[in-house]
């Protein structure tokens, strides 16, 4: 699953706790569906700032060695 497909589903998960309504049981499946996208964004993100911090330190690393 890509980064943004799993924040447009744990935006529906969203709207669909806020309206109400729903069983309990569908809202614990929702709740832990949503807990478990919240977990791989949260990776995805963790990986992208690395990959920045990586690039960052290569652009210094280069300018140093002028």
């Amino acid at each position: 699953m890509s980064y943004s497909k799993a924040i447009q589903r744990l935006e529906e998960i969203v709207q669909s706790l806020e309206r109400g309504g729903i069983p309990l049981d569908e809202t614990l499946k929702l709740y832990e569906e949503g807990a478990k996208l919240l977990a791989f964004c949260q990776q995805e993100l963790a990986a992208a700032e690395g990959k920045l911090n990586e690039m960052k330190l290569a652009d210094i690393e280069n300018k140093l060695s002028e």
